[in-house]
């Protein structure tokens, strides 16, 4: 009943353990203390789901309840504020990459939460798999926002915007 579902969390533990790796890797190379900040926190939320993703597994393997208690907080985006983006062109094109790299995984994420969700059958793990895809979304447009904010600066420090 819940092979489809334990393979797709056994996949979903070693993607977080992966997005962790990559934020806990790049704090010191950012330059941006607000980056650095946000990776720093993403790399702690990424452990929060790998403990919730594991805890999933056990309960799916013991085929207990599912139900879960723990909730991603939301007011991490609603409370951060943004401070100024300061830097040579060099740091910001070098943060700028870096960036758009986390907000890449963090859309593949999503993209796979929902993915998997289509494919399993039962309700509370296809409910549990986009309660996932949403954190994800969340830490994706919130990367998104950030990378436009730092390209709009990387343009006026380069003295022309695109027409896009």
């Amino acid at each position: 009943m819940f092979k489809n579902a334990l393979a797709i969390l056994n996949y979903a533990y070693a993607k977080e353990v992966e997005g962790h790796n990559f934020y806990n890797e790049r704090i010191d190379k950012v330059k941006s203390d607000e980056l650095k900040n946000i990776f720093i926190a993403l790399s702690e939320m990424e452990i929060n789901h790998m403990n919730y993703v594991k805890d999933l597994i056990l309960k799916l393997r013991n085929e207990d309840s599912l139900d879960l208690d723990y909730v991603e907080k939301d007011d991490f985006y609603d409370s951060r504020e943004s401070s100024e983006i300061v830097g040579s062109l060099d740091d910001l094109t070098s943060d700028l990459s870096i960036i758009r790299m986390a907000y890449l995984i963090e859309d593949d994420f999503m993209k796979f939460y929902e993915e998997g969700a289509q494919k399993v059958e039962n309700e509370e793990m296809k409910n549990l798999l986009l309660k996932l895809s949403k954190w994800e979304m969340n830490h994706r447009d919130l990367l998104n926002d950030l990378y436009r904010r730092m390209m709009k600066i990387y343009w006026e420090k380069m003295g022309f915007e695109p027409l896009f």
